[in-house]
Parts: structure tokens; C-alpha cells; sequence
């Protein structure tokens, strides 16, 4: 039975939501019940939604900067031949379609009367959770959204109006055309199938953030984002759907941001690998569309050196942009904000406080900082800027170590999809690209390339993490892919989104073959990623592996083959 009293804080806009691991003390010992409510989300990590007038102004000293749910974008806006899909679909002792698999999407939802989606038995989806339904029943031990089953989803079917027993529609399509690509059955007409056409689907209709996250991150009021706290809630009810029906688990995550240090370290990152660990659970994710954006900057200083760092801020309005500058111990650095017309910040340092903000007269732009050091126990320090309406122009952020290790920092922006105008740095570096959580170590990070002329896209992610680990892991066709849109039409479409679905329906099929080997009884991430690594085709390859391709592209067919002849 559902908590009403926790459904309206978690839906209503005068609660603010964080995340607090169990062993850490705070706001949720002083707030009473009817002013908080708190939310397992898995592996010792809660969702804490509280009264926004006991918080006050959020800031990463009183909760911590992984206490603030991060927000996450939609990756994107012949490839099963070039990964070998078909082969191992089709190829006599092999036959691999996926069966007995579940494949989980968190995403935009999914146009359940595809026919794509069906078999003859009816419908492939086990449940769909609809986060934004409120008037149906949740799943057991959730508080919010509406669960509809796969009997409720062949009733529907039946009927000659489906959505008025089953009400969730995807009115993106992003979601739906994930999932054809992850899982739909063929359709000969338009000459598509998914990658694992039998596998079995679990769906999470993600809410959208709450407007106090945007305000935060100064995200444009239209972006379509989703916070930590609905993602990591999703995870955990596809974990116990899968658990429930005893089968096998690909996650796949068509989510990224541009906000945290790249290392794997954030809340989402953490909790990914958690379940990567696990007997029977695999996680697939993509490297996100931000090279070309020129959104970093990797600096290096050495003792007695400034560095200056031009941000070209266009024309547009709007509630502005983030900067993080990141770098570890035993580097320790100063910084100072000209603005375009001149006008020179106060020193950003450590000796001068952790929260203060910044006004700039002449711009009528102010700037909001935050300095933190050693970093959620780790040996990271980051510099976060929140820019309120900046003026148009070239902004100049002056770097100074005050203690030098090896020099090195890197700042990165707000990712595209968040801003309402161009802002980007005038000597960018692409490397160093890849969104979160495709930094997180344990995981399978798949970069995008054009199968047409074997090209990786100019828009993929690049590696590697800010720790230096491998990433991506192999690139996958992303480039003009057919699949089914929410309309039920069948698009073309272009992304990391689109090489994850496809990434996500491989390793589907790699989970299969290992469960119908006699000394393979669980399976996990490490072994479905270190099969399709051994195939991956190293032909396009500068250098092996490089930041672009990782260790090459997915041959699913040549993994199984090798394997077969060791």
C-alpha cells in the first residue's frame, strides 16, 4: 500500500529532494514525519524529500556535493549486420534472439501497441512503471507512479481503445525507439529487427526533475531532464522486477550529464557498478553527443603560472550555465572571473571561505561558488560556478595553483542540451567527453560511429575518465539507424542513444549464449564486456585502444567465433 503522505512530497514542488547514503547523519534526524519522507533506493542510498523552508539556500555544505541529485539528459537526437547481430541471430548453432533475458530501459516511456513489441503470445513487456501516473497503483514498496502488468498491457491490446486501460504513452519517442533497437521483432516491410527480437522488456517511465534542480544547475526551464533520485528508484524496481521473474538483467541507460568530476564517482556511477557486480546483471550505457561541443578545457600548471581560459558566452537570455573546475590533491588552486567589460572578481580560493557569490555591476551578472576540498572523502577539489544570466561575451577564468602536484585540472560546462544559447571555451579539448555515468569503471561504455564509411562520429564521446581508466569500451553504429519513433512510424535517427539500445540488445545476446553454456551457471558485466572485446574489430584503429574507439568495434559474431577456436 502506497504512502499518500510520501507521494505528495515526492511529487510536490515545495519539497526538495537529496540523496543520503545510510551512514551519513543528516537533515532527516531533525525533520518530523510530516515534513520529510525517505525512500530506499538501493545498496545503503536513500532519497531524503524535505520541506524546502527547513533547507533554506542549497548548498553543498550542508548536504554535500553528491547529496544534490544530479540531472540527466536524453543522449541523442545495416547496423545489426556491421556488429555481427545478425549473424549470431541467424547462424544455425547459434540462433541467439535473446531468449529468456530481460532487457531494462529507464527512459521516455514506450508506445506498448507497436507491433513491434509483441509476440505470439501478445505483448513482450513484463511491466511498464509509469513514474508520472498517479492514479493507479504503484509498484509494491514504491510510493508514487502507476505500474500496469503485462496482463493489464494484453488487456489493453484487446481493446479497441488501449490507452483507457492502460494510459502510459511515450510522447517523446526516444524511449520507444530504444527499445525497438534493443528489442522489437521484425518487421519485413521495413526491413528492421531489433537486436534481440525475444528478450523480454522492463519499462520505467521516468518523471522529469524538479524545478528546484533546474534552478540549481541553471538549466533551461525547457529541457526535458531526469534527476537521480526517479533513475536510481527505476533501477531498483527493475532489479526486483527481473528478480521477481528470475531472469537475467541488461540494464541499459540512454541518460548522461556533463555535471561531476568524470571518474566514476557520482551517486548514479556508484550504484551502476553495484549492480554490475551482481550474479546475472549486466550495464549498458552510452559515451553521450558532447565532443563537438567544446564544453572542457584540460589545463596544466606549473609552479609560479596563471592559466587563462576564454568562455564565449553568445547572445540568448536565460538562466545561465554551470562550470566545474576539477583536479586532485596534492593540487591546490586560485582562480579570479573577468567579466567581458572588465570587471575582476575577488580571489577564488580556499583561504577565502567555501560559499560566497559574486556580483559583477557592469555585466548585471552575478556568479555563485562553491570550493570544496578532499571532496565525499576523496582526493578531489572542485571549483563550482553557477553563472545567473550572464551577459554575452568573452568571460575569462584565471587559474593559479597555490601547491602543484602534477598540474593538472580540467573545467567542464554545462552540457548542451541544458543551455539556451552557445556558451563553450575558445581553445576547447574533446577529449575528456564522455557523460556520466559512462565514466564509471565496471560498466559498458559504448562510443558511435558511422558504419557507412567507418568513421567514429565527430559528436561521441571521447575518453578516457579523469582517472586515466579505458573508455569507451568499443563504439557501436549510431549513425543515421533505423528503429520504430513513438508515432509508430519508422525513423532514422542519429546519437548515443542509439548505439547504446543496440550495445544493450548485444550484450541481451551475449548473457544468453553464456547462460547455455554447461559451466557458465550467473553471468555478469565483466564477462559479457570482456567477450565483446575479444571480437571487437581493430581495422579503424590509429592505436590500440585510443580515446575515440576504445578497444574497436562491436563484432559480436567475431567474439564468439574466437571464443570458439581457443
Amino acid at each position: 500500500m502506497a504512502n499518500e503522505s510520501c507521494r505528495q512530497k515526492i511529487l510536490s514542488e515545495d519539497y526538495v529532494d537529496f540523496i543520503i547514503p545510510d551512514y551519513q547523519q543528516g537533515m532527516d534526524v531533525v525533520a518530523s514525519e510530516d515534513q520529510a519522507c525517505i525512500q530506499n533506493l538501493g545498496f545503503n542510498y536513500r532519497a531524503l524529500h524535505i520541506d524546502r523552508n527547513l533547507v533554506g539556500d542549497i548548498t553543498f555544505d550542508k548536504v554535500g556535493y553528491n547529496g544534490v541529485p544530479n540531472c540527466y539528459a536524453l543522449l541523442d537526437t545495416g547496423a545489426m549486420n556491421e556488429t555481427g547481430i545478425s549473424a549470431v541471430q541467424n547462424f544455425p548453432s547459434l540462433q541467439l534472439m535473446g531468449e529468456g533475458i530481460m532487457i531494462g530501459l529507464l527512459d521516455t516511456g514506450i508506445d506498448f501497441t507497436n507491433p513491434v513489441f509483441r509476440d505470439i503470445e501478445g505483448t513482450k513487456i513484463a511491466a511498464i512503471w509509469d513514474q508520472t501516473i498517479q492514479t493507479g497503483n504503484p509498484p509494491e514498496d514504491f510510493d508514487y507512479g502507476s505500474v500496469y502488468t503485462r496482463e493489464q498491457i494484453n488487456e489493453a491490446l484487446r481493446s479497441v481503445t488501449p490507452q483507457s486501460v492502460v494510459p502510459s504513452v511515450d510522447t517523446n519517442g526516444h524511449g520507444t525507439f530504444l527499445a525497438s533497437l534493443a528489442a522489437g521483432s521484425a518487421n519485413t516491410e521495413n526491413q528492421f529487427q531489433g537486436a534481440a527480437p525475444r528478450a523480454t522488456l522492463g519499462i520505467v517511465k521516468l518523471k522529469e526533475a524538479k524545478n528546484f534542480l533546474k534552478e540549481f544547475y541553471a538549466i533551461k526551464e525547457s529541457a526535458i531532464c531526469y534527476q537521480d533520485t526517479d533513475i536510481m528508484q527505476g533501477l531498483l524496481y527493475l532489479h526486483t522486477l527481473a528478480e521477481r521473474m528470475n531472469m537475467p538483467l541488461v540494464i541499459c541507460i540512454a541518460l548522461g550529464t556533463n555535471f561531476g568530476g568524470h571518474n566514476g564517482e557520482s551517486n548514479l556511477s556508484r550504484i551502476l557498478q553495484n549492480y554490475a557486480r551482481l550474479e546475472n546483471r549486466c550495464v549498458v550505457t552510452g559515451g553521450g553527443n558532447e565532443a563537438s561541443q567544446r564544453h572542457h578545457f584540460l589545463g596544466r600548471l606549473s609552479q609560479d603560472t596563471t592559466q587563462e581560459i576564454e568562455i564565449r558566452v553568445e547572445e540568448g537570455g536565460g538562466r545561465g550555465f554551470v562550470a566545474e573546475i576539477w583536479t586532485e590533491v596534492p593540487n591546490i588552486i586560485t582562480a579570479y572571473l573577468v567579466s567581458p567589460t572588465g570587471e575582476r572578481s575577488p580571489q577564488i580560493s580556499i583561504r577565502q571561505g567555501d560559499t560566497y557569490e559574486f556580483t559583477f555591476a557592469f555585466d548585471n551578472t552575478s556568479v555563485q561558488i562553491e570550493y570544496r576540498l578532499l571532496l565525499n572523502n576523496s582526493n578531489s577539489l572542485l571549483v563550482f560556478m553557477r553563472f545567473s544570466e550572464p551577459s554575452a561575451g568573452i568571460w575569462k577564468l584565471e587559474v593559479s595553483p597555490l601547491q602543484i602536484g602534477d598540474g593538472e585540472f580540467h573545467v567542464w560546462l554545462s552540457m548542451q542540451e541544458f543551455l539556451e544559447y552557445n556558451v563553450y571555451f575558445l581553445e576547447a579539448d574533446p577529449d575528456y567527453t564522455i557523460t556520466d555515468p559512462g565514466n564509471a569503471g565496471g560498466i559498458i561504455t559504448t562510443a558511435f560511429y558511422n558504419g557507412a564509411d567507418n568513421s567514429v562520429d565527430i559528436n561521441s564521446g571521447r575518453g578516457y575518465t579523469r582517472g586515466n581508466l579505458i573508455k569507451p569500451d568499443f563504439a557501436t553504429p549510431g549513425v543515421q539507424v533505423t528503429g520504430v519513433s513513438g508515432n509508430g512510424r519508422f525513423v532514422r535517427r542519429t546519437g548515443s542513444s542509439v548505439a547504446a539500445g543496440i550495445a544493450g540488445g548485444a550484450a541481451a545476446l551475449i548473457m544468453e549464449w553464456l547462460k547455455q553454456q554447461s559451466q557458465s551457471r550467473t553471468v555478469s558485466t565483466s564477462q559479457v564486456a570482456s567477450i565483446m572485446i575479444l571480437g571487437t574489430g581493430k581495422e579503424v584503429l590509429p592505436e590500440y585502444p585510443n580515446r575515440e574507439w576504445g578497444y574497436g568495434t562491436l563484432e559480436i559474431y567475431q567474439s564468439l567465433d574466437r571464443l570458439r577456436r581457443l
